[in-house]
């Protein structure tokens, strides 16, 4: 059992490991299509790499998620993450040819698909505050990629992308050797939480799987356009700076968003909220199709920021609901597997295809449709009576919840 601790002081360390993972995310994350491209790379060989890297760290991250609960102590997985990304990271600047570069990007999604247990590890130390806490910790990985991306992106574009390697590995360190600080990591889990013994639990409850459905649809229709708009705002005449000033533009309306969700949620449905996260995405994808200026292509995602948070809170809410208690890692590892690992290789590949075949407007309006009927299909994905029923203040699982989200 874990000795009782300061709740301040675990809350403190939530909130800088959060802000560390976001730093170090921001210099590698809004790069990777950019990278690829420069290295000669077509838009339907980065989807097929990005598809490929997704599909490496859905089948990891399912894995680890699994060793957290029964075994293996999460923070200490995200340690060796950390130590480990760093390490393939330095690879990268070796790398010959594009076939290799594509090869390190697998193996670095494959390092990093640990850094998912973030989420429910600060899930499992809340259990001693509020539901909403999650949220108002969370949006601090946000405030931290911003700031990294703004700071990255110009760094990048007066020295080139070549500097990324060297910019992310030192800053993945950082993030182990804080969560090995703050929280003491040990062998096994510290507070493993026993399945019931006098009622039986479906594995997969049929609302969660209608819950992934939806989650799937969302995290195609993500991976299609975020990629690829990057390679979108270069193409229009944007260099790194903007790629950049556009993925801190996301994380600045994400952060009010967030810190604000529980306002909404006093008065909604989770479910309600990731369907209207799912409509201004819809309504953002539709600019996006028809607009052909860099700088306006680039404004938008401050919408997109205000949906990210949307969908992301809530997903790890409805998640949570509907995770049996003694599986929340892997009930949490499921949503964000689907949304940030099995979608992206649909949504990657299909994507560069359609970007490539068709041209970037097709691209964008194939996505809107896909977004809408994510939107529609949160709506039935979790019935009232089918919502686990807890106190408000009750410590089982916190929050208001996001992503994210890579």
């Amino acid at each position: 059992m874990e000795s009782p601790v300061d709740p301040t002081v675990q809350i403190r360390g939530l909130n800088w490991a959060y802000v560390l993972m976001g730093v170090a995310d921001g210099t590698l994350l809004p790069y990777i299509p950019l990278y690829l491209f420069e290295r000669g790379l077509n838009p339907a060989w980065i989807g097929l790499v990005l598809a490929v890297a997704a599909s490496a760290s859905l089948a990891m991250g399912l894995g680890w998620a699994y060793l957290a609960d029964r075994r293996f102590s999460p923070e200490r997985m995200v340690v060796i993450a950390s130590a480990a990304a760093a390490a393939v990271a330095l690879l990268l600047p070796v790398a010959g040819g594009a076939a290799s570069v594509a090869v390190v990007i697998v193996a670095l999604s494959l390092a990093r698909s640990p850094f998912m247990l973030l989420d429910p590890i600060a899930l499992r130390r809340l259990r001693v505050a509020r539901r909403t806490d999650y949220a108002r910790i969370r949006l601090r990985m946000s405030a931290g990629w911003a700031a990294s991306a703004v700071g990255s992106g110009a760094l990048f574009q007066a020295a080139g992308l070549q500097l990324i390697p060297f910019v992310y590995a030192p800053l993945s360190a950082l993030v182990g050797l804080w969560v090995w600080y703050a929280f003491k990591p040990s062998g096994a889990t510290q507070s493993a939480e026993p399945a019931p013994a006098t009622m039986k639990v479906r594995a997969v409850p049929v609302a969660l799987l209608t819950f992934l459905l939806s989650c799937l649809l969302l995290g195609a229709s993500l991976a299609a356009t975020q990629n690829f708009l990057v390679l979108r705002i270069s193409v229009l005449g944007g260099g790194a700076l903007l790629i950049g000033a556009a993925a801190a533009a996301q994380a600045v309306t994400e952060i009010p968003t967030m810190g604000y969700t529980h306002v909404l949620t006093r008065r909604i449905s989770h479910r309600a909220l990731f369907a209207i996260g799912c409509g201004i995405y819809l309504v953002t994808f539709v600019l996006w199709a028809f607009t052909s200026d860099a700088l306006v292509a680039a404004a938008l995602k401050l919408v997109v920021g205000v949906a990210f948070a949307l969908t992301l809170v809530a997903a790890v809410m409805m998640a949570n609901d509907l995770a049996p208690s003694h599986l929340r890692a892997t009930g949490q590892a499921l949503m964000k597997s689907v949304l940030f690992g099995l979608a992206p290789i649909a949504g990657s590949v299909g994507g560069g295809l359609i970007y490539g075949a068709l041209g970037p407007r097709t691209m964008f309006l194939v996505a809107t449709g896909v977004v809408g009927a994510a939107g529609l299909i949160a709506l039935v994905a979790i019935r009232p009576r089918e919502r686990v029923s807890q106190p408000p203040d009750v410590p089982v699982l916190a929050p208001g919840a996001v992503t994210p989200p890579a």
